[in-house]
């Protein structure tokens, strides 16, 4: 009887160890997408929530937690017959912005694993000019999230962008005080590289950071309404997450108010992230279903 359980008992070891491998991740990190990719007809739902208060304001304010926020929800549908096919869907209260798009895994080998994401946004509040550029602006972005395997459990990720209008298209960048003054407007989109890098320590527990670099054309440009001397900061997000069954919880903490690819990886979105000592709280529910 022994002889007959044992090969039984492997089969069901491999067949488990495959299922394993083939289950449903949503495809985010913090803010910046993974490679990851829901399975089958399976259904991912995400929430998300970005305080604007920085931390250090005291603990008075409970260190952020009292000032305002924007909440955003997404959904992410698995394609069966097209093997690592995504569609998705987002909302988000920054400027009522709604993104459509879909995501197809195209690599997913030993070491490397990449997809191509793309998308439309829309910012749906009644078109305007702030101090810090246009509201109401639509577009596109193109992502290509790739994920390098540094051994099992620390993964390196690039994930090149290109945001076709950012919130200063079209406008004349303002400059620093006493910096020859801009008489061309900033034309075209953004292209950018966002940078990740998160390990595992157990099954449930890893931790992660994100960097967005500033583009070039705003290294010299200052947001508007700030006659500091300041210019546009690149952005970052650090934290950690926790993933039970179906859900994964991540914390974090960010200089970047926004969770969309157009408001994280353009650089001027809301006057660009804040100063690094000005991070502030934020969070991510995933649930998988």
């Amino acid at each position: 009887m022994s002889r007959k359980i044992a090969p039984l008992l492997a089969c069901a070891l491999l067949a488990g160890g495959h299922l394993r491998a083939e289950s449903s991740e949503f495809p985010l990190v913090i803010n910046l997408p993974s490679a990851e990719r829901m399975q089958y007809w399976d259904l991912g739902v995400v929430f998300t929530h970005r305080f604007i208060q920085p931390v250090k304001d005291h603990g008075k304010d409970a260190y952020g937690l009292d000032g305002f926020t924007y909440a955003g929800v997404g959904f992410t549908f698995g394609i069966k017959p097209i093997k690592g096919l995504n569609l998705f869907v987002y909302r988000t209260a920054d400027n009522k912005t709604f993104n459509a798009g879909f995501q197809q895994q195209v690599w997913n080998g030993d070491y490397v694993r990449m997809a191509l994401r793309a998308e439309h946004f829309d910012e749906v509040v009644k078109e305007g000019v702030t101090p810090f550029g246009r509201i109401g602006v639509t577009g596109f972005t193109a992502q290509l999230p790739t994920e390098i395997f540094i051994g099992d459990d620390l993964i390196l990720s690039l994930v090149p962008t290109f945001v076709s209008k950012t919130t200063t298209s079209d406008t004349i960048l303002p400059v620093p005080p006493g910096t020859t003054p801009n008489t061309k407007p900033n034309k075209g989109g953004v292209f950018n590289v966002g940078l990740g890098l998160r390990y595992g320590f157990t099954d449930k527990f890893s931790v992660m950071a994100e960097y967005y670099p500033r583009p070039s054309k705003f290294a010299k440009a200052a947001p508007g309404g700030i006659t500091d001397g300041s210019t546009y900061q690149n952005g970052f997000a650090a934290g950690f997450s926790y993933k039970t069954f179906k859900h994964r919880f991540t914390l974090a903490g960010t200089n970047a108010s926004g969770t969309t690819a157009n408001q994280v990886m353009s650089g001027d979105y809301g006057g660009g992230p804040r100063l690094t000592s000005q991070w502030a709280i934020a969070f991510n529910v995933a649930r998988v279903f």
